[in-house]
């Protein structure tokens, strides 16, 4: 299965690499539903791309190239294999994507540096060198202000979206559906932008400092 997926995965790369250079300012966020959590063995199951306003660019389901079933994925995004027994494969779809992000100015995603990244490069999707990637689950972090953590490892600790976005005063639902997370995404990236919050930032910010300094014990 493993060289399998390989073959398939360079073919989308094949795609990818074809895709004409118009760089663009759209700042976009976009989500990933998968089978798993390790970009090696598991497979995107649906992903979106929507504007910082959450209007939707992309969305789609994908029937996964070898992994069969995702058990544990499935009791966290509700996505069965019948769900996408009809749906296309990625590889049908990976240039729309790519024609997207690959132009990109921003890319935004709630984890993205730690789980959606890692996976879109293993279908070749490859960033503009001088694109911004922004997560707002670290700076988000910091304005919710929940301190973990002694010492030098004391910091504040990342939230789940539905967290953060409730936290911000977000209404919406139906979390693990990429475009719902992207939408929620938008919105807390919004919010982060206002005054308000960027001067919680900067307190938070330098709370965190005094405490590092408070518990600091070198000699």
């Amino acid at each position: 299965m493993e060289h399998e997926l390989d073959a398939y995965r360079k073919q989308c790369a094949d795609i990818c690499a074809a895709v004409p250079k118009n760089p663009t300012n759209l700042k976009l966020v976009f989500d990933l539903e998968t089978t798993g959590l390790n970009p090696a063995e598991d497979e995107i199951l649906e992903a979106a791309i929507v504007t910082t306003d959450g209007d939707i660019l992309f969305e789609s389901r994908f029937k996964p190239a070898c992994v069969t079933e995702w058990p544990k994925a499935q009791n966290v995004n509700g996505i069965s294999p019948e769900m996408v027994a009809d749906a296309p494969g990625i590889i049908d779809k990976i240039g729309e994507m790519a024609a997207l992000l690959q132009n990109a100015e921003t890319v935004i995603a709630y984890n993205g540096k730690q789980f959606d990244i890692p996976f879109l490069e293993r279908y070749g999707i490859r960033l503009r060198p001088d694109a911004v990637i922004d997560d707002p689950m670290l700076y988000g972090a910091v304005v919710y202000g929940e301190l973990r953590g002694e010492g030098e490892d004391v910091n504040y600790k990342w939230k789940k979206l539905a967290v953060l976005a409730d936290y911000l005063g977000y209404k919406g639902a139906n979390w693990h559906s990429a475009a719902a997370d992207c939408i929620a995404t938008a919105y807390v990236w919004r919010q982060l932008q206002e005054s308000d919050m960027i001067e919680k930032y900067n307190e938070n910010l330098a709370k965190l400092n005094e405490v590092s300094e408070e518990t600091d014990t070198s000699f």
